[in-house]
């Protein structure tokens, strides 16, 4: 693990120096607060470690070809996206294409439910599975895309779901998974060291890009139904998979809906994100990293608890609905706080006659 750490570190450095190079940075803009271009690498190197990681097992690069290929058109879009802003329609059309070669492909799709309305497990006809596959992978991916919006937060949940992932594996004995949740969460301790600004300062700073937001949405989809839908004592129920994704998964339909409520694109980017309102509340981002980091921990941890206690999956699925109508009634709520402090604030600041 840590030869895993110190790749993760070379990468990223190196990586860095030539993201400045050619010009693959953040640049300080309206919606973005930070100063001074920060190279978007963090994700790339996340891929790298991992890909090289793999290739030193012929046994395993053999069996993640498909994976290892799909991660590297996503990444690739990623890089040209974070330089130079792929139009919505032909990042989908990406992520579509990539979704069906991962399927068609790489023996991945959602055709067994479990039994979330009743003791009997609901099974999809063949064209529905597909359908439901590829809305799950590019729901995935966009979501941790979406929650990429402060120091941390994305690298964060990321572990935090990785974790939960490998925890489930190994208690099912499902040592292969185990061992490829390890790689990506020591993978990715260098990118929020960096971030965070931990250690070495600003001078170094680094953030995921859409490269590695994009990256760990479809990892850790790939691992979801790879956990889910597997014919064997080595999986755990399709439900669970909500749980472990809570955070990410109910901020992204929470604000596509409120998008099209105000008749917006789904995809235009705006600041109503639940990071950025809690911004606006005054709270520092350390303590909002913290928060966000520690539901999105909570609810995988009931989703893990529930697991292991054999909870009806009737009950789990009506839990996680309730806590999704909660949340939405939170962030609406919110939603309104966040507006009439930001007028009392624009009115405290203006000059006076």
């Amino acid at each position: 693990m840590i030869v895993i750490f110190l790749l993760s570190f070379i990468f990223i450095f190196t990586l860095r120096r030539i993201a400045i190079i050619v010009d693959l940075v953040d640049k300080p803009s309206l919606r973005k607060s930070h100063s001074g271009f920060i190279p978007l690498v963090g994700g790339v190197s996340i891929f790298l470690t991992l890909s090289m990681v793999l290739f030193s097992h012929p046994v395993l690069i053999i069996k993640y070809n498909v994976f290892l290929f799909c991660s590297s058109i996503l990444v690739l879009t990623g890089i040209i996206d974070d330089k130079n802003n792929i139009q919505v329609n032909i990042r989908l059309a990406i992520q579509i294409l990539v979704s069906i070669v991962a399927i068609q492909f790489g023996n991945i799709s959602i055709h067994n439910l479990g039994a979330i309305f009743s003791p009997k497990e609901l099974t999809l006809a063949p064209l529905l599975s597909n359908i439901i596959t590829i809305l799950a992978i590019v729901g995935a991916m966009n979501a941790f895309n979406m929650i990429d919006g402060i120091d941390g937060l994305l690298g964060g949940v990321a572990i935090v779901v990785f974790s939960a992932l490998g925890y489930l594996f190994w208690l099912n004995n499902n040592v292969e998974l185990y061992y490829f949740c390890s790689i990506v969460i020591i993978a990715v301790i260098p990118y929020l060291i960096l971030n965070l600004e931990f250690i070495f300062g600003k001078n170094l700073k680094v953030f995921m890009g859409d490269a590695g937001s994009l990256f760990i949405g479809f990892t850790v989809i790939w691992l979801l139904l790879n956990g889910t839908q597997a014919n064997s004592s080595l999986s755990f129920k399709p439900v669970t998979a909500l749980w472990l994704i809570a955070f990410p998964l109910m901020d992204m339909v929470t604000i596509i809906v409120n998008r099209i409520q105000n008749g917006r694109s789904p995809f235009q980017p705006d600041k109503q994100h639940l990071h950025h309102k809690l911004q606006v509340l005054g709270l520092p981002n350390r303590l909002i990293l913290f928060i966000l980091c520690g539901f999105s921990a909570i609810f995988a941890y009931i989703g893990i608890w529930s697991e292991i206690n054999e909870i009806s999956e009737v009950v789990m699925l009506f839990s996680f609905s309730s806590l999704f109508v909660v949340y939405f009634i939170l962030v609406s709520y919110l939603s309104h706080l966040s507006v009439f402090f930001a007028r009392l604030h624009s009115f405290s600041t203006s000059p006076t006659k």
